[in-house]
């Protein structure tokens, strides 16, 4: 099942709150992409997001997310998102995958670290990640 959902922070003075469930059951494929924007604005907006991924029995899921914040005023560093996201991943039974692939060109600061728990006998866990940060932007990303 290939799925995607787009997010955008479109009003001032707003912070966006998603939550994402994800469960693949038994012998399934779940692949997810997620884009993330917003516009440019000289106060900070809030982005904390919950994702959470449940792999049972011979299932994968991939979830990939691209986002694009706005990073702040790149001189002054005035405005930008605070990207601020808890990313869980279980690997509930055997023979289970889950992949994250992140990229990251945007955002004041960012903290960020998906993890997975790998339950399930010849479970794998796999995170790839690009974060590009320039002037005044912050990336504390990783995994667990």
């Amino acid at each position: 099942m290939e799925l995607s959902t787009y997010f955008r922070i479109n009003e001032a003075n707003t912070g966006q709150f998603e939550r994402t469930l994800i469960i693949a059951d038994e012998g399934s494929h779940v692949s997810y992409l997620e884009g993330c924007t917003a516009p440019m604005r000289d106060e900070n907006q809030l982005h904390a997001a919950v994702v959470e991924l449940v792999a049972h029995k011979d299932s994968t899921i991939k979830y990939s997310t691209v986002q694009n914040w706005y990073p702040g005023h790149p001189d002054t560093g005035e405005g930008g998102i605070y990207n601020f996201v808890t990313k869980r991943g279980t690997c509930l039974e055997d023979n289970a995958r889950i992949s994250w692939t992140q990229v990251e060109t945007g955002s004041a600061v960012t903290w960020k670290y998906p993890s997975c728990i790998l339950k399930g006998d010849n479970s794998v866990g796999e995170f790839y990640s690009v974060a590009v940060t320039n002037h005044h932007q912050q990336a504390d990303t990783g995994t667990k």
